[in-house]
């Protein structure tokens, strides 16, 4: 009997109130056009954001904020949204969430993000209001974060602003990928005290990891290869070196001898902003 343990993550979105999860649509969702305003963005504005923000995060004990261009985009285009339509809101009606913009403006690997709205006046206003709300000052010292987009639209003599921040995450080839998921096993074998399992160089994890990807689901076919295997392992993570805790039951097992292991790193409907689809077969 093959035994099948699923297990995925989802990416943790906050909003300057509280972190959520942001619900993703189906692949067969219809497309939403972006809304467009001819507001021009302030560039000096944006950058004494980013200058105070850090300075705040020095004084916090907190490494800075790194600007990351497609961020930046993605700050700036909600931010001449909010100008054009004079509110304040986190999706506007019409506009994608913030998963959906920041995917579609970046290619970096997030596992998480937030953002921060305001108008004010002036910078130093904005500023000041945004370190005095609790769930504002949050997301600017969140320790988490390491890089940042900023967007500054100005409407009369209201500076719009929207902040958007990011936790990016190194991309991992297929091979490199399922080289760290291999190591995660070998060390959770190693300290159960259990025998080491030998390593398998079979295509069938690595196709059933791509297929999975390509499918966006989990729930793919098993081959007859697989279908051989005593347990497989099939879930989805931001990061490989981290079993789920599902993976307990099959790297405990003392009477296993080898396992194999296939990766695959995309971007689907599921996970707009990458996740790692990932197959260990076990022997």
């Amino acid at each position: 009997m093959v035994w099948a343990l699923i297990a995925s993550l989802a990416i943790v979105f906050s909003s300057g109130a509280v972190p959520i999860k942001i619900p993703l649509p189906p692949a067969s969702a219809p497309a939403i056009v972006p809304i467009k305003s001819s507001s021009p963005y302030d560039p000096e504005a944006e950058r004494q954001l980013l200058v105070m923000a850090n300075q705040a995060r020095a004084q916090a004990g907190l490494p800075p904020l790194q600007l990351d261009e497609g961020l930046t985009q993605a700050a700036r285009a909600h931010a001449a949204a909010l100008a054009a339509q004079q509110k304040l809101s986190h999706q506007l009606p019409g506009e994608p969430s913030l998963a959906q913009r920041l995917a579609a403006s970046s290619s970096m690997h997030l596992d998480r993000a937030g953002e921060n709205v305001s108008f004010a006046p002036s910078v130093n206003q904005a500023q000041q209001g945004l370190m005095r709300s609790p769930p504002h000052r949050e997301n600017l010292l969140n320790a988490a974060y390491n890089v940042a987009g900023f967007g500054v639209v100005r409407n009369g003599y209201t500076l719009y602003v929207a902040q958007d921040f990011g936790h990016g995450l190194p991309t991992y080839s297929a091979q490199t990928s399922a080289d760290i998921v291999a190591a995660s096993v070998s060390r959770m074998r190693g300290a159960a005290k259990l025998p080491q399992l030998r390593r398998l160089d079979s295509g069938a994890a690595q196709a059933a990891a791509c297929s999975m990807a390509r499918e966006n689901s989990l729930n793919t076919p098993l081959s007859d290869e697989m279908a051989q295997s005593h347990y497989l392992l099939r879930y989805t993570s931001d990061q490989p070196q981290t079993l789920p805790s599902s993976a307990g039951r099959a790297v405990g097992d003392r009477d296993l001898r080898a396992f194999s292991v296939g990766s695959c790193y995309a971007r689907t409907p599921s996970y707009p902003n990458g996740v790692y689809w990932v197959m260990v077969l076990f022997y």
